[in-house]
């Protein structure tokens, strides 16, 4: 038998490590071992492109938030399927989310409690938290990058109540710009008084694109149902508002004329630090863009509960 030259030997060892080691630094290996091993961190999430996660809150009868839950307390089904969880995480982790202020001309009487409003929730966040800011009328415009900074930029209180209201190209903005973030959970807030009249995007590309990028909506708005001259379109408005946070596992909030909006912003924070993301691999093969059902289940009784209703 011949031996094989000394060289060749050395060329080969080098480049079955330089594999190997490729392999184990590999985004999808690290994250996805990581994952299925349920460690539970505070560095952002990096899995392999099949998982997939979900944010679940968790609350008993008076509101509260119910910690101490464990994998074996979820039953998680996809298109009514139960899924195995790989991936499950309680822990207080950091979040990243965008405030969206109206200030189309039905706003001018409820501006200030919306700038102020946006204020608080920034002196609420911590160091590892982010928060960007938007103002949409005829125009959408980012007001404050994301920032971590206790104080909100300045240029929020020159936010002026003019124009039409662009609320879902102002959405499908703020989506977009989380679903490139790391964090893992983000959540966008949006303070409107009215029906859109000027988006180019409508709202199931909203829709669709929240739950593509597990982004929680959350919806303060503002109509007043009393006010006797409601238009149909802010009837719908408000549906609509309601579903995309309902369906997104965020949350609608009622805020007649703006009076409760500092104690809906502190709850909105609260929420996104006591959270529970749990995440699985699909066992059957997909196409892109299909919709699947998702759905969440405890064993506990008497709790209450909400995460998205599907992803695509």
């Amino acid at each position: 038998m011949k031996h094989q030259p000394r060289v060749h030997r050395h060329v080969a060892v080098f480049c079955s490590l330089a594999l190997l080691a490729g392999w184990l630094l590999s985004p999808a290996t690290t994250g996805s071992a990581k994952t299925r091993f349920g460690q539970q961190d505070d560095e952002p999430l990096r899995v392999s492109a099949d998982l997939v996660l979900t944010t679940v809150t968790v609350t008993d009868a008076n509101g509260r938030f119910v910690p101490g839950l464990t994998a074996d307390d979820f039953i998680l089904l996809e298109d009514g399927v139960p899924q195995k969880i790989d991936h499950f995480s309680a822990e207080d982790t950091p979040f990243s989310a965008t405030i969206l202020i109206d200030s189309s001309g039905s706003m001018r009487t409820r501006i200030r409690q919306a700038r102020v409003a946006a204020a608080r929730f920034q002196d609420l966040i911590r160091s590892t938290d982010t928060v960007a800011v938007y103002s949409f009328n005829t125009v959408v415009e980012r007001v404050q990058d994301f920032s971590s900074d206790r104080d909100i930029s300045s240029r929020v209180f020159t936010i002026e109540a003019r124009g039409q209201t662009r609320l879902y190209d102002c959405l499908n903005t703020a989506v977009e710009a989380l679903d490139g973030r790391t964090e893992r959970r983000r959540a966008v807030v949006v303070i409107s008084d009215g029906a859109d009249t000027d988006s180019q995007t409508n709202f199931k590309t909203v829709l669709k694109h929240a739950l593509q990028a597990d982004v929680l909506v959350y919806a303060v708005d503002l109509i007043d149902p009393s006010f006797p001259n409601r238009s149909p379109e802010d009837v719908r408005s408000s549906l609509s508002l309601q579903e995309l946070a309902e369906k997104s596992g965020g949350r609608y909030i009622k805020s007649s004329g703006g009076q409760q909006l500092d104690k809906a912003f502190e709850s909105v924070v609260q929420e996104l630090r006591r959270q529970y993301t749990l995440g699985f691999y699909p066992t059957k093969g997909y196409t892109g863009g299909q919709y699947h059902k998702l759905e969440v289940k405890i064993r506990r009784p008497g709790l209450k509960w909400r995460s998205r209703q599907g992803y695509y």
